[in-house]
């Protein structure tokens, strides 16, 4: 297969990577790192992300190469990197409208629900994988490309973002061998650490110290939950952005098999982010059931819904039907009609 999307690449001349919205540092990471590869064959590359860069992704090589919109017509290749689900392109009608004229649709993914595989002519896909860098670092290898220290830092981010600084269980032997490839050939952990993992601005750390004030235990589910309302985010002066790990850090609780975020939105809708360490847990399972997406071990989901005030702390105010759902989900909890 990795032959097939070289070949591709190479025989391509205009090419357009597109990645997921609200990008975190395995998408723009792994996609820049792309970009880099084919200018190096002289290839013509654009990039497109439909939400702005992330401060904290902004210091990646050439991140001011991304675009917020462009035209599907005068691509030979469109690249969609790290996205488990087309609507998250954010130009999904555009992307089905290039892939009914029968050209080269290339899908990069890590993600159990994919619904790319249907539309794309090329599908790279491993479940298995611990992030999109992991398959791109060999695709860069198999187009016989210099790796120089710019995509060795693009694709080390990638890594960094989805393993949490290599700490999680995702982190097996072959990405270890990958991030020793890549510092030997320039990678600049240091500089990914101080932007991914230590750089918290003062409206970061106040909306962090708010989402730890309401943390809650739930014994039946034997999870670790809490809750941002979108009044919390005017007040501290800070963005969905500022909230980028903090869900993993809930997930350090002892004794807890997952960990939810949940951050009530300005659009009336509500956004959960989940993550687990446990082996025989599944998160992209439950956000399936909410008609979100991710990976075993990482993912996140949305509904319509808002944030109440109640006697004992707040509650999420919601229409799902709670019987829908194979799991017990206590009205005095979490959900109430």
């Amino acid at each position: 297969m990795i032959e097939t999307v070289a070949r591709t690449l190479l025989a391509g001349e205009h090419h357009l990577l597109v990645t997921h919205e609200h990008p975190d540092g395995d998408a723009l990471g792994s996609t820049l790192a792309l970009a880099h590869s084919l200018e190096q064959l002289c290839k013509r590359v654009t990039l497109f992300c439909i939400d702005e860069i992330p401060e904290a992704f902004r210091f990646l090589p050439r991140a001011e190469w991304f675009r917020r919109d462009c035209i599907l017509g005068n691509f030979d290749v469109v690249t969609i990197i790290d996205c488990g689900d087309v609507k998250r392109t954010g130009i999904a009608e555009r992307i089905k409208s290039f892939a009914l004229g029968r050209r080269q649709l290339i899908n990069i993914d890590h993600h159990q629900r994919n619904d790319l595989h249907k539309l794309a002519t090329i599908n790279y896909v491993d479940y298995e994988a611990s992030s999109a860098a992991e398959l791109v670092l060999p695709l860069v290898q198999q187009l016989g490309v210099k790796i120089d220290s710019a995509i060795a830092t693009c694709l080390l981010t990638g890594l960094y973002n989805d393993t949490g600084g290599f700490k999680h269980s995702n982190t097996s032997p072959a990405v270890l061998r990958q991030a020793s490839t890549l510092l030997s050939a320039g990678a600049r952990l240091k500089l990914i650490r101080q932007h991914v993992s230590s750089h918290k601005s003062i409206q970061a750390l106040r909306l962090w110290g708010i989402a730890l004030s309401r943390i809650q235990y739930h014994e039946t589910l034997q999870l670790v939950s809490s809750l941002i309302r979108h009044e919390d985010l005017l007040e501290c002066d800070a963005t969905q952005e500022d909230l980028a790990g903090c869900v993993n850090l809930l997930n350090s609780v002892p004794g807890a098999r997952a960990a939810m975020l949940i951050v009530e939105l300005p659009d009336g809708r509500i956004k959960a982010s989940v993550r687990t360490e446990q082996d025989e847990v599944d998160v992209a399972q439950l956000a399936q059931l909410f008609g979100g997406g991710g990976i075993r071990k990482a993912a996140g989901f949305s509904f319509e819904g808002r944030c109440v005030e109640t006697v004992d702390g707040w509650r999420i105010q919601t229409t799902i039907d709670r019987s829908t759902l194979p799991f017990p989900l206590p009205q005095s909890e979490f959900l109430t009609a």
